[in-house]
């Protein structure tokens, strides 16, 4: 199933992604235009766009996802400190996000609520068909939220349900995710060694985990009943019964009890959502509660550390600081009319520039530089000036009686208007089109950002289309290959066959030895030896418990010390040697490449008893009568596939001819030398007629051992 999520990743929504992920769905995330962080692995593909978005329409285009899931009242985008504009983008996105799912015909939208839509007291558990009671604005807005998801589910022919969550605790994983009143109350432990309860506050929680698997179990059923479900523990606790629980996790912590005003009992009734999808409560307050402390307590640095205070007089700098951008043209406009002013007066009865007129001049700079506002404001001022100045030589009657005073005055408010009203319609359309390549600009990244993803989409699923259609040609050449090899060489080549089909240079085949421990046969590379020569594999307990279970063991933690693959070939139910492999990319990591390895294990299989059956058949003639010595012939063979499998570097091989000073015949040598040697390594005549060992997996130097242990009873060991 293809989950959208709408949503910024917290611990609720990584719950959310690690339980779909483990279940086999693909998973898609929205995380809203303030997310820029890398996309978790558990993740198939994230767009970090808004929710009120003109993307959002080709991403869902892109994805055509079986549900959306709208985290809304547990979205963590939304922190309601500023009430008025996360109210309004809350609701657009939503709005634009059932729009676009609508017009894209998706089967399902899950809109999650809470229980902050109440707030009246009710002594009985409160139903789905209960009216909503919120008088606080973050739960008017979720409660809105609700209805508008009603309204397009009776008008359009979209399914939308509703799932209110009661009050959902969880262990935070940092100072921004105590909201809950659970980890609130943990918090005031931690932070005064004091917790302050109101028994008469009476609620229910239930546990992340548990609202998580709810989800789930809601989103994958076939059909839903009603319109609108809770999701509830339906257990009654109260701020007295959280403190009691820190406390009993802590001795120091001291409980006050502040109980006042009226009771207010707010519990939700889940049971018509637990009988529908066969739903139950697994984690108790009783257990949680104490871990969640402890878990904060042991991360106190993460909720207790250095918070910046907030300073008292930010509001008012922010308001000067705004004061002060607005009267600064006024300032630089005061002081630039002192210096016009008195080269104005200086230009009085000069014969150059006499006919100039810098108050005009001055008004046109600030008009066209600051427009209407300011070219009233500068041409008031001239008028000023040039007033003063004519009252030098003329009295205020006369300036008054004289029409030039009002054809200049006249003449310099026509100019300053016509040109400041140019500038700020110039100024308009110039701001209209930065707006709008802004805009066009943030559609392009969004679109090149879609591309992008649906081009990665296109070719993880371009190359399991492709590996389907070869699936018959990989087959047939698979088992052409392996038949085609040499009776006792199938083992060490199946390793480089898997490599070259799941695209990894690294692959080893273990030989089972015994419970406890396996013998490398064959490796492609010193990554797939990493391991080492011999591994007790009883200790790897994911590992040997998959592939006892018959499963293809993922390496999932991504641990060091475990390949990110292993499967085992069986005989008669049991294992007998071990597949790993190294160097996988991550998107190879799939069901269907495990289904791949399991399909390569039994055709190497199926190759490795037919080279049994027909060595068995021979075995008379390979074998000297009544020992284990190979003949010469079947020794030379056998040394000769060891050789070119190791100038090839899948395995390592020793050959030492023994001598002692006792004469002694096959049967004898036979004895002596099989009970000192491993289950891996061979006996046979040499070409010159004396007897051999072939030490498998095993260089010169890792066969000093075998040479002194055999000196130690009389028998030379020398290296061919």
């Amino acid at each position: 199933m293809k989950v959208f999520i709408v949503g910024k990743y917290n611990t609720f929504v990584n719950e959310l992604i690690k339980k779909l992920y483990k279940e086999n769905d693909k998973i898609y995330v929205l995380t809203g235009e303030k997310y820029h962080g890398k996309k978790p692995h558990r993740v198939f593909e994230q767009y970090a766009f808004p929710y009120s978005g003109d993307s959002i329409i080709e991403v869902l285009d892109s994805v055509q996802p079986d549900v959306v899931l709208f985290t809304g009242a547990y979205d963590a985008n939304f922190q309601w400190q500023n009430i008025r504009s996360e109210s309004m983008h809350y609701m657009s996105g939503l709005i634009n996000l059932i729009m676009s799912a609508e017009m894209h015909k998706i089967k399902h939208f899950v809109y999650l609520s809470s229980s902050r839509v109440y707030e009246s007291h009710s002594e009985k558990l409160i139903s789905p068909e209960e009216k909503t009671t919120a008088t606080e604005y973050a739960g008017l807005t979720v409660a809105q939220g609700e209805e508008l998801c009603r309204l397009f589910n009776e008008t359009t022919e979209l399914d939308i349900s509703i799932l209110r969550i009661d009050n959902m605790y969880k262990i935070p994983a940092n100072l921004l995710e105590v909201n809950d009143i659970c980890s609130e109350l943990c918090l005031e432990a931690l932070r005064d060694s004091t917790v302050t309860a109101n028994n008469n506050h009476i609620f229910s929680m239930i546990h992340v985990a548990d609202a998580v698997f709810g989800i789930y179990q809601y989103i994958h059923a076939r059909h839903h009943r009603d319109f609108l479900y809770h999701l509830s523990s339906g257990q009654s606790i109260t701020e007295l019964d959280i403190a009691g629980a820190i406390k009993g996790a802590d001795e120091s912590i001291s409980v006050q009890d502040s109980t006042e005003g009226m009771k207010n009992r707010i519990i939700l009734d889940g049971e018509d959502f637990n009988r529908e999808f066969d739903f139950k409560i697994f984690h108790s307050y009783e257990k949680d509660i104490p871990a969640i402390y402890k878990s904060m307590r042991k991360n106190r640095k993460a909720f207790l550390g250095k918070q910046k205070k907030k300073k008292i007089s930010n509001g008012f700098i922010q308001r000067t600081k705004a004061l002060l951008l607005a009267l600064l043209p006024f300032i630089e406009n005061c002081l630039l009319f002192i210096p016009v002013f008195m080269v104005n007066n200086r230009a009085v009865g000069s014969g150059y520039f006499d006919k100039l007129d810098f108050f005009l001049l001055y008004v046109l700079l600030f008009a066209g530089v600051y427009g209407t506002k300011q070219a009233i404001f500068s041409a008031t001022l001239s008028v000023v000036g040039y007033c003063f100045r004519q009252l030098y030589n003329r009295t205020g009657i006369e300036l008054l009686i004289d029409y030039n005073t009002y054809l200049w005055i006249a003449q310099l408010f026509i100019v300053a208007m016509a040109v400041g009203r140019l500038r700020d319609s110039t100024k308009v359309i110039s701001y209209e089109k930065d707006e709008e390549i802004t805009f066009l600009n943030g559609q392009l990244e969004d679109m090149v950002s879609i591309n992008e993803s649906n081009n990665r989409i296109k070719n993880i699923y371009q190359n399991r289309i492709l590996d389907y259609d070869d699936s018959l040609v990989k087959i047939y050449s698979i088992t052409s290959e392996l038949d085609s090899l040499e009776a006792g060489a199938v083992l060490f080549y199946a390793a480089d066959i898997i490599g070259r089909i799941l695209g990894t240079e690294d692959v080893a085949i273990y030989q089972i030895a015994n419970s406890d421990y396996c013998r490398l046969f064959s490796a492609t590379s010193d990554q797939a030896k990493s391991l080492g020569k011999s591994l007790k594999y009883s200790e790897m307990t994911d590992m040997i418990t998959a592939i006892n279970n018959h499963q293809v063991y993922i390496n999932k933690t991504m641990d060091e010390d475990y390949p990110l693959l292993a499967s085992a070939i069986y005989r008669s139910e049991k294992p007998i040697e071990i597949i790993m492999l190294w160097g996988l990319p991550f998107e190879k990591m799939t069901l269907y490449h495990t289904n791949l390895l399991t399909v390569l294990g039994y055709m190497i299989y199926n190759s490795v008893e037919r080279a049994d059956r027909y060595l068995e058949a021979l075995a008379t003639t390979r074998f000297i009568p009544e020992t284990k010595l190979l003949t010469k012939d079947a020794f030379h063979e056998l040394q000769t596939t060891y050789q070119d499998a190791m100038d090839k570097g899948f395995t390592e091989c020793t050959v030492l001819q023994v001598s002692s000073e006792e004469n002694r015949n096959h049967k004898e040598w036979s004895d002596i030398l099989s009970s000192k040697l491993r289950f891996s390594d061979y006996l046979g005549i040499g070409q010159e007629g004396n007897v051999c060992i072939l030490l498998t997996n095993s260089s010169l130097q890792d066969a000093q051992f075998i040479i002194q242990r055999f000196a130690q009873i009389g028998i030379t060991c020398t290296p061919c």
